[in-house]
Order: C-alpha cells, then sequence, then structure tokens
C-alpha cells in the first residue's frame, strides 16, 4: 500500500476532485483538504495571496495499492498538465478501520 498526496491551485481543485471521484483506481476513496502552499512560486496568484505569502490550495491523500500508482499518475499527468499540481508517495506500514 502507498499513500499518494496531491497538492493542486484551488482553481484546479473542483476538476480534480470530479476526475478522482470516477477514477477507477481509488476504490478505496479519498480524503481533500484545504491547504495553503508557501514559497515557491506565485505565478498565477491573487494579489491577496501575493501579500499573505500563501496560495490557497486542495491537498487530496489517498491510500491505494502500489500497483495502481504510476497508472493513475500518467492519467492524471494527461489529463491536469500543470506545473501546479504537485504529487508524492510515501509508504504505508499499516492500513484498516476498527469495524
Amino acid at each position: 500500500m502507498v499513500k499518494l498526496n496531491l497538492v493542486c491551485p484551488a482553481a484546479l481543485a473542483e476538476q480534480l476532485v470530479e476526475y478522482l471521484l470516477e477514477s477507477e483506481w481509488l476504490d478505496g476513496g479519498f480524503t481533500s483538504l484545504a491547504t495553503h502552499g508557501h514559497g515557491g512560486d506565485f505565478m498565477g496568484a491573487s494579489p491577496r495571496e501575493k501579500v499573505r505569502g500563501r496560495v490557497q490550495s486542495l491537498t487530496v491523500v489517498a491510500i491505494l495499492p502500489t500497483g495502481n500508482v504510476t497508472a493513475l499518475l500518467e492519467a492524471l499527468r494527461g489529463r491536469f498538465r500543470n506545473p501546479h499540481l504537485v504529487w508524492w508517495t510515501e509508504p504505508v506500514l499499516g492500513f484498516g478501520d476498527f469495524a
């Protein structure tokens, strides 16, 4: 299992969430969080975001089988060519619920 983290600009958030909801690679669903990005590239930031020093964004966290990661990332890259949509993965040592 792998934890996939995606961070995208607020302007892209709805499109990304809709795409992920229909994704065949995320059977277990995902969590989305309103976040702020600090530092990095402020291209496309509003004047208010530039003054505040942070950009509104959305972070998506999903736990998925290791074998699904490459296919999902390729699909996302094909659909969302955007340098401000970033991702990283982390190994998951355990995952479950308390049912």
